[in-house]
């Protein structure tokens, strides 16, 4: 199937690792030409090495908006346009072990929010102009399963958080001809765990398909949602955790 996405221009959030790593490279497959956008200068370095000479990138710490405007501006001068955003860029998920009311870390609470949900917001509000003088686009914010259950306060807040703000830019921007859809990946395996057998386990236990999911097929999904065929996903929330066995999502 040709999605569609052949020559648009597409900015990855947190695009030097993990899923966006793995966005970006089926994003080019694809045939679009991709900025990352993340903190770690060397980190972009290698993942655009690794993705070709059609890849660019810029550095942001999106908690900064100055810092977000400036990159996404510059990836959009780069590209010369602006078709696709995926957002990406979050802290890794803090603890093992649930935390309740009384191992709430305030300060880490804080920062949970302000990468993951103000950090999407501050990289859509910066590319919204881009977008809409390309004549719409799509946007995909990466979430995840722990909006859909408890133990991790800031695990579930910040999830959540996404699955709100992606619905309410759904409804704004739709009419725009710009498209927004939440993704909730369940326990992923990256290049980071790719060689831990009790993390593939963990995170096989966790599924009805009793298999670990890999990055690469989350990116699978999140490519067929930025591409215009997944644009009449609008406002939806799309799991790709590969069925956690006993819930019912209505």
């Amino acid at each position: 199937m040709d999605l569609g996405l052949r020559g648009s221009a597409a900015l990855v959030t947190g695009g030097n690792r993990g899923i966006g790593l793995a966005t970006a490279r089926a994003l080019v497959a694809e045939g679009a030409r991709v900025a990352l956008l993340g903190r770690d200068v060397e980190a972009l370095a290698a993942a655009r090495a690794s993705l070709g000479p059609e890849t660019v990138t810029v550095v942001a710490d999106t908690t900064d908006d100055a810092q977000v405007r400036r990159a996404v501006g510059e990836a959009a001068r780069e590209l010369g346009r602006l078709d696709v955003v995926v957002n990406a860029a979050a802290p890794r998920a803090t603890g093992a072990q649930p935390t309740g009311l009384a191992g709430l870390d305030e300060a880490d609470f804080l920062r949970q929010v302000d990468t993951k949900a103000l950090g999407y917001l501050r990289v859509v509000r910066a590319a919204l102009p881009h977008l809409l003088a390309a004549g719409g686009g799509s946007v995909v914010n990466v979430s995840g399963m722990n909006a859909r259950s408890t133990g991790t306060i800031s695990g579930s807040v910040r999830n959540i958080a996404v699955v709100a703000l992606s619905k309410n830019l759904a409804d704004e921007l739709g009419p725009q001809g710009i498209s927004v859809v939440c993704v909730h990946p369940g326990l992923t395996v990256t290049e980071r765990t790719a060689g831990d057998p009790e993390y593939a386990a963990k995170a096989a236990g966790l599924n009805a398909l009793g298999r670990a999911i890999s990055a690469e097929e989350v990116a699978d999904v999140v490519a067929f949602l930025a591409s215009p065929r997944g644009r009449v996903a609008n406002g939806s929330v799309v799991t790709v955790d590969g069925g956690r066995p006993g819930a019912i999502w209505a």
